[in-house]
């Protein structure tokens, strides 16, 4: 069990960095883009640049700031619960989180292989669609199995959450 946490928390780690240079590129674009604007030179196909840059950073973050838990939890109610509640409700969350993110991955891959068959591609690039996609179902099959470990680790009774 821990070196197959140990793998999904490695891949969660990359893909967090791979978004993190995203974001740095998407930064700099953006930044060179305003300042050739001004001079009225503005960078082509910009905002496609930023607009799958964002789905990119968004999708392959999600799973290490799961991990880290660094979502918002608002838990008016069930602060209030007893220990026992509580954790079958924390339970219950994880397991419903981890069928939809399988879901949405799934779906994805499946919407990736339909736009590849279509040739779908991005308007100013010509950047065929299906590779973001599978990126997104990729990067949500790994928030899943984060969310799975977690729901193990939530069962067990670990301390460490």
């Amino acid at each position: 069990m821990k070196h197959i946490s140990g793998t999904v928390v490695s891949v969660d780690k990359i893909l967090y960095m791979i978004a993190g240079f995203i974001l740095a590129i998407m930064v700099v674009v953006t930044l060179c883009d305003v300042i050739l604007r001004n001079l009225g030179h503005p960078i082509t196909g910009s905002i496609e640049i930023i607009q799958y840059g964002g789905l990119l950073v968004f999708s392959l973050s999600v799973p290490y700031a799961t991990f880290l838990g660094a979502q918002v939890i608002v838990d008016i109610i069930t602060e209030k619960l007893n220990n026992r509640i509580n954790k079958s409700l924390s339970c219950i969350t994880r397991l419903t989180g981890f069928i939809l993110f399988l879901f949405i991955a799934y779906n994805g891959f499946k919407y990736g292989l339909d736009v590849r068959k279509t040739g779908e591609c991005t308007s100013y690039f010509r950047i065929p669609l299906y590779p973001f996609a599978f990126v997104v179902s990729f990067a949500f099959i790994f928030q899943s199995l984060t969310i799975f470990i977690d729901f193990l680790k939530k069962i067990k009774g670990d301390k460490d959450e």
